[in-house]
């Protein structure tokens, strides 16, 4: 890895501490990650859909490439209209 040096505004220091703490996570690894989520996100990709894979981040769930039908059905609508 290289180090980069940035400079923050305090607020953007404290949001960026908050959310570290939240996700149990560096600031350092959020960083590296927004960027590559920038990146990607501005790379000229021929196939732009596929760029959203990834993009929700680790889902806890170990085979769900395998088994999407199953969880999907399992997971709670959250939006339901009467």
């Amino acid at each position: 890895m290289t180090r980069v040096q940035i400079l923050l505004s305090e607020e953007e220091d404290r949001r960026l501490e908050r959310l570290a703490q939240r996700r149990r996570e560096s600031k350092s690894s959020i960083v590296r990650r927004a960027l590559k989520l920038l990146l990607r996100l501005e790379s000229d990709s021929d196939e732009p859909l596929l760029e959203l894979i990834g993009q929700a981040g680790k889902t806890g769930v170990r085979h769900g490439a395998r088994d999407h039908d199953r969880l999907l059905v399992r997971t709670p609508q959250r939006h339901q209209t009467r």
